[in-house]
Order: structure tokens, then C-alpha cells, then sequence
């Protein structure tokens, strides 16, 4: 399942950003986007991300499921019947 939260740092209550990933056992982060504004250096994959303001711990927080998009069907062609072809 796909979610979203808001990275929080535990010392100022800054809100540096938003992370997105997948939950498992464990939380694997796939993304993350920083706020509007934001002047710290987007972190790397593998890095701990700190916040942008005091480089202090974070946490996520508000962990909310993101809506998956339904695939779109595709058309299936319709084929006659010969029934009615051969009967002409």
C-alpha cells in the first residue's frame, strides 16, 4: 500500500517536507518532496533525512494512504455475427 506523510522534525516541530513510499513490515520511502520554499538540499537515496531548518531527528507524521489510480479498460472491438451475412 502507497503513503504519504509529513517529515517533522523532533526538535523545532519544523515541517520539511512530505515523503511518499510503501508500507510493508517496514516503511520503504520512495520519494521526497520538499515544501514550497525549501532551502535545504533534497537528500539522496540512502541518507537520513534531517531537518532543514535545525539539522535535528525527524519523524513522519499524518501517514495517510494514497489513492491508487484505477487502470483504464481498454475498448474491445465488437465483431458481427455471420449468422446475418450469410442469411442475405
Amino acid at each position: 500500500m502507497e503513503v504519504a506523510g509529513d517529515v517533522k522534525c523532533y526538535h523545532c516541530g519544523h515541517v520539511s517536507g512530505q515523503v511518499q513510499g510503501t508500507r510493508t513490515d517496514r516503511l520503504i520511502l520512495h520519494s521526497f518532496s520538499p515544501r514550497p520554499g525549501y532551502e535545504g538540499t533534497p537528500p539522496r537515496a540512502g541518507e537520513r533525512i534531517r531537518c532543514e531548518r535545525c539539522k535535528g531527528p525527524v519523524f513522519l507524521e499524518d501517514l495517510q494512504p494514497v489513492a491508487q489510480k484505477e487502470p483504464i479498460p481498454m475498448p474491445t472491438k465488437s465483431r458481427r455475427s455471420r449468422s446475418k451475412k450469410q442469411a442475405a
